[in-house]
């Protein structure tokens, strides 16, 4: 039986109390770090999902899901190639010229891949004589072709833009004119490294 009045049970118990706390610390600093990071991504999913990243990297908007180029335009669905559409909803004005000339510059920033992707203008009904003379002046290798811009102005009515087209039929991408540049050069480096169709 130990004697609950010895002094020298009185001192361990005391050299002991910070031994005991340090050990504590060290425990709950190892689970705070196990599970602190843990913690924290549920509040922030929880709590601020406008913090968690868009998880692409993509400048153009993607349309989910797809848009059937079969709905669009027959010559659409015979695509051996990425197409750039241009869906004429006017006249071309000096907005629709910038984004015709901007794709001309970007497929020309393709390089070797310049080949793999075709543009067009889609229109509902024949374009006029002016712009043909405009098309044939400056955008020798841009094709007209008639269509449904139905399911393209359902996607978006902020024209200008300029629809992609995968070698599948899919209408998957859009851009404005805003992103028609650089951006849209960077997303088809990126989409034409990545793919092996078209």
């Amino acid at each position: 039986m130990t004697d609950s009045s010895n002094p020298n049970n009185e001192e361990q118990i005391d050299s002991d109390a910070p031994t005991v706390a340090a050990s504590r610390v060290k425990f709950l600093t190892i689970v705070s770090i196990a599970f602190g990071p843990m913690l924290i991504a549920y509040l922030a999913f929880m709590y601020f999902p406008e913090w968690a990243p868009s998880g692409t990297t993509n400048e153009g908007e993607l349309i989910m899901p797809p848009v059937y180029a079969a709905e669009v335009a027959t010559e659409l669905t015979e695509l051996e190639s990425w197409g750039l559409v241009m869906p004429l909803v006017a006249d071309c004005t000096d907005d629709c010229r910038e984004i015709l000339y901007l794709s001309r510059q970007v497929l020309t920033g393709l390089g070797k891949n310049t080949n793999r992707v075709t543009r067009f203008i889609l229109a509902e009904q024949p374009v006029t004589a002016e712009l043909r003379e405009h098309l044939e002046a400056e955008h020798k290798d841009l094709k007209v072709i008639e269509g449904n811009l139905g399911p393209l102005t359902a996607v978006s009515a902020a024209f200008p833009l300029l629809f992609l087209v995968d070698p599948n039929g899919n209408v998957m991408m859009y851009f404005t004119l805003e992103k028609a540049g650089k951006p849209m050069l960077g997303d088809l480096k990126h989409l034409l490294k990545l793919s092996n169709i078209g």
